[in-house]
């Protein structure tokens, strides 16, 4: 057990990363914290290398995150400061950073090595989901600046038209989502209950920029483009996701999305979306995960398509094309890795309905793998 530091204790309650973390979760996180010396010059990481650890930075610390635009320019993009986290896509996957971090003013910071974080998440362990949903939270704030930039919002108010509601699926039929295969059963049949099957047959709209958050989709068969202000952003296959920034953040939907022809969804509603986010059992930690990749995958993919420097919003680079979640899977406990020093002097539970067996109540917050 870490030893008690209450002045790190307190310092880490400050920071908006840790926000719903606290008590013996803050232990957790403190067992992660790698005390160092950063100084000026010192370079964290470099636009393109696989992301292995994140800072959070201390007292009188800045850190620049600069960028090479197409012509090979470097641009700053961002800047950390006391407070700030910083490289905290690492702590979901190890995708190459997109930026270059080097300290401008040096002093005291806290390393969390993405390895020992990919153990904790490996093992369930509360404080890292949290971490992940707060993380998920960031990204969708991320997500709505950098759109705006790639793309102005829409000013006309646009509505979709209304479709027949769908049915509720069976446990195969929710099986047929790559990411659901292979759950346990008790774990398909309490998702039945929360999802709604949506099938057509050509060109739909499923809801358009400016709306309220109708739900959380999972497209099953077919292909969904995802629009804002009359241009594609991206054309998401099978396997993915859609509609979960406005779950997530509860805003209006930033973008429009359409099927491209034939296609099955899974709808949830927001408010089971919202319970199952903040649902503390293993199979809401495994969904939280899965969110957090494909959102750092949009990000990634938005940062490609913003203008470069001097150029206006407003021209889309072409469409980027999202891969299919991966499958949720019982998780072995990640391998540590070990990042090198800086390079020195270089520039609630899943709810069930009530005509389920209360057995199935109880045995979803312990049986989920």
């Amino acid at each position: 057990m870490a030893p008690a530091n209450p002045a790190l204790e307190q310092f880490l309650k400050g920071i908006s990363l840790f926000e719903f973390v606290d008590g013996a979760d803050l232990t957790e996180v403190l067992r992660l914290l790698r005390p160092m010396t950063l100084t000026a010059g010192d370079v964290l990481f470099r636009q393109g290398e696989p992301g292995k650890a994140m800072w959070v930075l201390g007292k009188g610390v800045e850190v620049t995150l600069a960028a090479h635009s197409t012509d090979g320019r470097p641009v700053v993009v961002g800047y950390g400061r006391e407070g700030d986290v910083v490289g905290e896509m690492a702590l979901v996957d190890d995708g190459p950073r997109s930026a270059t971090a080097v300290v401008v003013l040096g002093g005291q910071a806290y390393q969390i090595d993405a390895g020992d974080f990919h153990a904790m998440r490996a093992t369930f362990v509360p404080a890292a989901f949290k971490i992940m949903r707060k993380i998920c939270l960031d990204l969708c704030r991320r997500l709505r600046v950098t759109n705006d930039r790639i793309v102005p919002p829409g000013r006309a108010a646009v509505a979709t038209p209304g479709r027949p509601s769908g049915r509720r699926p069976d446990a195969a039929a929710v099986e047929t989502f790559p990411a659901f295969r292979g759950l346990p059963a008790v774990v398909r049949l309490a998702l039945a209950q929360k999802l709604e099957l949506i099938e057509v047959g050509d060109v739909t709209p499923i809801f358009a920029e400016g709306e309220p958050t109708d739900g959380a989709y999972f497209i099953v068969e077919g292909e969904v483009s995802v629009g804002r202000n009359g241009k594609t952003l991206a054309n998401l296959p099978a396997g993915t996701m859609f509609g979960i920034v406005a779950c997530i953040d509860q805003g209006n939907r930033s973008a429009s999305c359409v099927t491209t022809g034939p296609a099955r969804l899974l709808r949830m509603s927001d408010a089971d979306f919202d319970n199952l986010f903040a649902a503390g059992n293993k199979f809401a930690f495994q969904m939280v995960d899965l969110i957090a990749r494909q959102l750092v995958q949009h990000v990634r993919e938005a940062n490609l398509m913003l203008p470069p420097p001097g150029r206006p919003s407003g021209i889309a680079r072409p469409a980027a094309s999202i891969d299919p979640l991966p499958r949720i899977k019982p998780s072995a406990p990640a391998a540590k890795v070990h990042e090198p020093d800086p390079i020195p002097n270089e520039l609630e539970i899943l709810e069930i309905d009530v005509s389920l067996p209360i057995e199935l109540e109880l045995d979803i917050t312990e049986s989920v793998v």
